[in-house]
Order: C-alpha cells, then structure tokens, then sequence
C-alpha cells in the first residue's frame, strides 16, 4: 500500500500545478510575441511595438469588437470615411483603376505646426478565407501616383490586418505596420503618431462597427 504521506504530497504538488496553468487567460495575446513588447493596455486595446533598423518601428495593435467580418471589410474600403476614425487622417481616397481585392489608396497625415504633413500611398490586396478569416495587405507605394505638393510620404509603411471570427460572436481584430513615418520627429510626437494615434484609431473603429451591428 502506498505511503499516505507521499499521497498527499502527490495530490498537494498536482492542485498547485493545475493553478499555475489553469488560471485566467489574458484578454488578448501575451505580453511578448514575435519579439514585440507590449506598449499599452487601455480600454481592451492593446499597443505592442517593435524598434527596427534605420529609424522605422513596428506597431501591433489589437482589440475584439462585437460585429462581422464583412463589417469590418465594409468600413476598411470606404477610404473617404478614414478622417471620421483614422487618427490625425484629414483626407483619403482609392485611386481610380484597382479592383477590389487589389488597389491603391491614399490617406494623409495632418501633422502639427510646425511639421509638414505626410501622406501614405500604399497598395491593399485583401481576402477572406475558407474560415471567415479577412486578411488585408497593405505594402507602400510611395511612386505609384505624382508626388503632392506639401506632403512628404513615407518611404516605408507596410502592414497587415487579420480580422477572425470568434464563437462568441465577436471578432478579433490584429492590425501590424512596419514605418517610418516617425523618423526625425521629436520623441514626444514620436510617440503620439507611432503609439498613441492606433490606439486611438482602434478605440474609434471600435465604436464605429459596434455602432453597426
């Protein structure tokens, strides 16, 4: 017969490993991935970043929202609606010519006196999977239209959405841009373009496709 003592030792040792694992998960994602480091936590959005080469930075941000895919697809084409929910957006548009899985779009950054604005020109492919899982590729374009006169573009902005379905009825939403919008600006506007405008932009469409249904 098995000593009684080692019994409960056994038993003792498994109830604290099951409450090591089997606690609450967190929201979304952890607090490293894919050598990204969480930035911020706010509001059920979270910011995580990576520092790249020559200046750029890579910006994660994700946050669930009760709507559909195709919602999310809807509001993501209509370029001229970004002002209503991209942060420091003061126009956007297609370029005449794509398709709809495949085109390029335009959308300008209204930058702060004394800085000249900037405008993103960038090429969208996009998807929906055998799992209702949306996927938008963004890849910057910077000559793909003449140049506008006031706007520098950035020579780098590259990015990603993936936009899942849950069981719960939600969707879970993961927007990842590589850029260097940022650079040369001074850290504390930096920061607000980089880190403080998607989490912004997020809470924003957030509240539009939940406003939706």
């Amino acid at each position: 017969m098995p000593n009684i003592n080692c019994v409960r030792r056994a038993a003792l040792l498994l109830s604290l490993l099951l409450l090591c694992t089997c606690g609450p998960a967190p929201l979304i994602g952890q607090e490293t991935q894919d050598e990204f480091v969480l930035d911020a936590d706010k509001d059920g959005v979270q910011v995580f970043v990576r520092q790249e080469t020559n200046g750029e930075m890579s910006v994660r941000v994700m946050t669930r929202a009760r709507t559909q895919v195709q919602t999310v697809r809807a509001i993501l084409d209509d370029a001229a609606g970004y002002p209503n929910w991209v942060h420091r957006c003061d126009r956007a548009y297609i370029v005449d010519g794509g398709r709809a899985d495949d085109y390029i779009f335009v959308s300008g950054i209204d930058m702060p006196f004394p800085f000249g604005d900037k405008e993103v020109v960038a090429r969208v492919t996009q998807q929906v999977d055998d799992r209702g899982v949306y996927t938008r590729t963004i890849a910057g374009s910077p000559e793909a239209i003449p140049p506008t006169d006031g706007r520098d573009r950035p020579t780098v902005y590259d990015g990603e959405w993936v936009v899942s379905p849950q069981p719960d009825g939600t969707v879970l939403l993961q927007v990842t841009v590589r850029t260097d919008a940022g650079s040369g600006l001074p850290n504390w506007l930096r920061r607000e373009i980089m880190t403080g405008g998607p989490v912004k932009t997020v809470t924003n469409l957030r509240r539009i496709l939940e406003a939706a249904g």
